[in-house]
């Protein structure tokens, strides 16, 4: 009973004490009630230094974190490598002809037009055969005449009746009729000209009622755009790099256009003049943009790492001993410490280079704000 009394004495003089001022607490001379004000004072006391703690520690730290560099970091990781040597090359077709005539006379007619597909054996323009075809029709009236000839006289042959001599004459006369009206044929075939290949008719150079010549007289330029390839020249010191079967791509700038293909052809024969080889790859369907002779860009797939640790070129710094490092993190007692790390480096490609020694996967390396740091240098990171 006493302790409840108690209870409810201190809960009656703290409300009062509460609102109370400390200039009425003091003029009321009551020490319970001066003595609880004063503990109420002393706890809102010990409150506020603990409060006043807590930010004193705070602005420390934002005092300390603004006297550090600050840093952006990268985590660095196991990554396929693939390095490219850049190559000039040229557009080539082996079925790229200018058509001529192998029979001399007037150009009589041309059916095709500059640009227009063609099919191979289609004919493409004729020559006035000067004639050929009377001949022909005046030799076949002898022919068919020898070979009646040629005919009887066999047959009375193997039966035992005329002489041999007239048998041998008849044959050879048939004989040499035969091959003339071969020989005509084949001098009228080439009147007519024909395509020997399919493609497109690039030019018409010639025109109908020109008198042309054999190996002097251009007709038509033929091209087949569905099997062009491309072709460089390799410097030697690539040989055991550059092979058969390795990626490429071909680059046409001029059209913004990216092919892939690979190797064909890995020529045995080094240029002495210039020590190169030649390479070809197939230009893969594109739509018939990329023309024969164009110039173009060529990346040949040299060396291929799988599991390589990749950095920025620049992010890497060079020190006085021409040695170069990067900045690793290090973690300690909450602290971030930049330390200088050797790395030795091999391929690059001309944004990234190939780590070969100094660094692991999972490394953290600043990758901004490294001019400003010594070795071992305190940092904020800060990574958006």
């Amino acid at each position: 009973m006493k302790k409840i009394f108690i209870i409810i004495s201190s809960l009656i003089f703290s409300c009062q004490s509460d609102n109370k001022s400390i200039e009425e607490v003091i003029n009321s001379n009551d020490i319970d009630l001066i003595k609880l004000k004063r503990k109420e004072i002393t706890d809102n006391q010990q409150e506020i230094y603990k409060k006043i703690s807590l930010i004193d520690e705070k602005l420390r730290e934002i005092e300390n974190n603004s006297k550090y560099p600050i840093v952006s970091t990268i985590n660095v990781k196991n990554e396929i490598f693939k390095h490219y040597v850049q190559l000039q090359g040229d557009v080539k077709s082996d079925k790229i002809i200018s058509i001529y005539p192998e029979f001399s006379g007037i150009l009589k007619n041309i059916y095709v037009k500059s640009g227009e597909n063609v099919s191979q054996g289609q004919v493409l323009a004729t020559i006035d055969d000067g004639g050929l075809k009377q001949q022909l029709a005046q030799l076949e009236i002898t022919y068919n005449l020898a070979k009646t000839t040629y005919e009887r006289q066999e047959r009375l042959w193997n039966q035992k009746i005329g002489s041999e001599i007239q048998f041998l004459q008849s044959k050879s006369m048939f004989n040499a009729q035969s091959k003339a009206i071969e020989q005509l044929n084949k001098q009228l075939d080439k009147t007519v000209i024909k395509a020997p290949f399919s493609g497109v008719i690039d030019n018409v150079i010639a025109k109908q009622g020109e008198v042309v010549y054999p190996g002097r007289s251009n007709l038509m330029l033929l091209v087949n755009m569905e099997q062009m390839f491309v072709v460089s020249k390799v410097p030697e010191n690539y040989i055991n790099t550059i092979t058969k079967g390795k990626e490429i791509t071909i680059e046409a700038p001029m059209l913004n256009m990216t092919l892939k293909s690979k190797i064909r052809l890995v020529a045995n024969f080094i240029n002495p003049s210039n020590r190169t080889f030649r390479i070809e790859a197939d230009i893969p369907y594109n739509e018939y943009k990329i023309k024969p002779n164009l110039n173009v860009k060529i990346n040949v797939n040299d060396y291929t790492n799988k599991n390589a640790i990749l950095v920025k070129l620049n992010y890497i710094n060079m020190d006085s001993n021409n040695d170069q490092y990067v900045y690793k993190i290090i973690n300690k007692k909450g602290r971030s410490y930049a330390s200088k790390t050797i790395i030795q480096t091999g391929k690059d490609n001309g944004d990234f280079v190939e780590v070969l020694k100094g660094l692991s996967a999972n490394d953290e390396v600043v990758s901004e704000g490294a001019r400003k740091l010594t070795n071992n240098s305190i940092v904020k990171i800060i990574n958006n």
